[in-house]
């Protein structure tokens, strides 16, 4: 897909990061957006700065609600009369710890947002992208879904097993006219380590800090490769040195990759 001009494209956790990126590049482009974020004044916000021309839809709800999810997709069907482009951008990550101290809870709430708000948009929108003639889904997982990390298991699982869903799709529907892309970011700029929970105070402040200096993308960075990649017909998308020096380590060296990224984690 090369053209956006009044294509309907649905961005999920689009009150900030990539998302919010993404719903102004896209609206630059001339597409119509229908966005959702769970935080209602983060995605107000958002919605303010767009042009009234690519207003569509907006709506705040959990994505990992399925309900939440149907009643949004037949809302945007019937407001703006179809589909184009799907992105399944909602994240969120849990405390930073061991998969040892790593509870169910922490892996039922991140699976919920991560894995599940995936699997929701793109099988409840599937049928409204199958009406198009040239249509897209996006999910997107991370470096975390082609490298195990340390102190972040939940996280971990659920972008491993979005990038395991979405290639299984692929594989699936190879033969239908939809472009069904995984997107790996490497660190990114954007809000989501300050929303990692973490009680000391000061330990909080490090992470963030340690994260934000590993960080070597921005998000309006992020939201052009994505969009570039879309345009180019790309299926499979690293954001980042970072994400592509991953991508290199872990194919070429499966059972030792962690010896070639030790300087890295660090």
């Amino acid at each position: 897909m090369k053209n956006f001009t009044k294509n309907v494209v649905v961005i999920t956790g689009a009150g900030s990061g990539i998302g919010r990126e993404l719903a102004y590049q896209f609206a630059a482009k001339g597409a119509i957006l229908a966005l959702n974020d769970w935080d209602e004044t983060s995605l107000e916000e958002t919605w303010a700065a767009l042009p009234a021309a690519s207003q569509g839809v907006k709506a705040t709800y959990d994505v990992g609600d399925q309900q939440c999810t149907e009643d949004f997709a037949a809302r945007v069907n019937k407001a703006l009369g179809g589909v184009d482009v799907v992105i399944n951008n909602a994240g969120m990550s849990v405390r930073q710890q061991s998969s040892e101290q790593s509870t169910a809870e922490d892996y039922e709430k991140v699976l919920r947002v991560n894995l599940y708000g995936v699997i929701h948009g793109s099988l409840v929108f599937l049928p409204h992208l199958r009406q198009r003639p040239n249509s897209v889904l996006v999910n997107i997982s991370s470096v975390f879904g082609l490298m195990g990390y340390p102190r972040s298991a939940p996280y971990n699982v659920s972008k491993f097993a979005v990038r395991g869903f979405t290639e299984t799709l692929r594989v699936e529907l190879r033969k239908e006219p939809i472009q069904i892309v995984c997107v790996h970011p490497g660190g990114i700029q954007t809000n989501i380590a300050r929303n990692v929970e973490i009680e000391n105070p000061e330990e909080r402040e490090r992470f963030i800090r340690g994260f934000e200096r590993s960080a070597p993308t921005t998000a309006v960075d992020a939201a052009k490769t994505i969009i570039r990649g879309i345009e180019r017909g790309k299926q499979r998308i690293l954001i980042g040195s970072d994400a592509k020096m991953i991508d290199w380590a872990t194919r070429l060296f499966p059972a030792t990759y962690e010896r070639v990224l030790k300087k890295f984690l660090r």
